[in-house]
């Protein structure tokens, strides 16, 4: 049987996010601290939500997004609470911080839609799912804004998303709404920034909202990460128009559409049109410090996620060892201290060789000869 893609798979997701009984837990395998960035991928929910941590430590990352139930229907079943306590426990095992797991929104809501019942739904839905994300105890919600339908303005359907988005925050605490941006495809709202931000002034509590870049979207709405200084220049742009205090996550994905194609059709790293120039500069880029870096990639044999997380860190420039010059003072000591002299042991009495440097390691040992005669050879040196 051929492999199915992530794509069906993630399609595949079963109903329940509580899944069956988890087994015996094993050993810990915390997340590997990589100085300030954080890399990883949209991971599976099968077999119980708590699996997503497991899922996102074995391919090597140390942030991840996922879906809070099943893509397939509007109404779920209720998220259990052994599970949501199972979840907080292998992300509080694995010393994941709730700030780089990214849930993201289901594809069926369009809470910019200009039919009732949609927008109905898809308000209702939109709570919650940020409802489960309290339950797990997580701060942020990744969703797609809406779109029109070509049935109202751009600037009507903004102001259905904001309102939508008030409705969320007076019936869930703490929780940040993260928009998304979009490829422009349709009438969907988001492609441009400065959309983005239409939304968020709208919002009447903004330290709860917040901004998801995908590189894949940017790029189809022309946004040209592949040019020379391209991803500085969307960066710089971003926070012209909407503020990068806003940015909250970052999805990683080449484009198998061209620059302004308008088209949603993500590639693997390097493997599309964007190029692997750009994701150097992403992982290099310090103002992206401490944001998640979350693939959506297709994946292929022999490069699946966790080659592709290896690959965008063995892209991370390494910092130059500071080099120090040792002076002629300190070169004459280091000599000094490599003879031997005599020692005894402070313990038993015994007279030994050592080192010099063999006093700053083993506190029982003493040199034999007064101590005023070793400190008056080091000072024999002195420049």
């Amino acid at each position: 049987m051929a492999p199915k893609t992530r794509g069906a798979r993630k399609r595949e997701e079963g109903e329940d996010a509580g899944g069956k009984e988890a087994g015996k837990r094993g050993g810990s395998k915390k997340t590997q601290r990589r100085g300030k960035k954080y890399i990883g991928a949209h991971v599976s929910i099968q077999g119980g939500i708590w699996k997503a941590v497991e899922s996102c430590v074995e391919m090597g990352g140390n942030c991840f997004a996922l879906f809070l139930g099943s893509q397939r229907s509007w109404k779920r079943p209720a998220l259990d609470q052994k599970a949501a306590a199972k979840f907080q426990e292998q992300r509080s095992l694995h010393e994941m911080d709730p700030a780089h797991i990214v849930p993201h929104g289901s594809y069926l809501m369009n809470c910019g839609s200009p039919k009732p019942d949609v927008f109905e739904k898809s308000q209702a839905l939109l709570v919650d799912e940020m409802s489960r994300c309290s339950l797990l105890g997580l701060t942020l919600y990744n969703f797609h804004p809406g779109s029109s339908l070509g049935l109202i303005t751009a600037e009507q359907c903004v102001k259905k998303i904001a309102g939508a988005i008030n409705h969320a925050h007076q019936q869930v605490p703490a929780v940040v709404t993260v928009l998304e941006n979009m490829s422009g495809q349709g009438s969907t709202v988001g492609g441009r920034f400065s959309e983005l931000r239409s939304i968020i002034d709208k919002v009447r509590d903004q330290s709860r909202v917040g901004v998801c870049l995908d590189t894949c979207h940017a790029f189809a709405a022309g946004y040209d990460l592949a040019a020379e200084g391209g991803v500085k220049a969307m960066l710089d742009e971003f926070d012209q128009d909407v503020g990068l205090r806003y940015l909250r996550a970052i999805h990683l994905n080449d484009s198998k559409g061209k620059l302004g194609c308008n088209l949603d059709r993500h590639e693997d790293i390097g493997k599309g049109c964007i190029g692997i120039s750009a994701f150097r500069d992403i992982v290099n880029e310090p103002r992206l410090d401490n944001i998640p870096l979350i693939l959506e990639t297709p994946g292929r044999p022999g490069f699946e996620y966790e080659e592709q997380i290896k690959l965008l860190y063995s892209l991370c420039k390494k910092p130059a060892a500071p080099h120090t010059r040792r002076t002629s003072a300190t070169v004459r000591l280091l000599h000094r201290l490599a003879r031997t002299t005599d020692l005894k042991h402070s313990f038993t009495g015994k007279l030994i060789q050592q080192p010099h440097w063999a006093l700053l390691s083993d506190t029982h040992l003493v040199p034999a000869r007064p101590q005023s005669a070793l400190q008056a050879g080091t000072e024999e040196i002195k420049d």
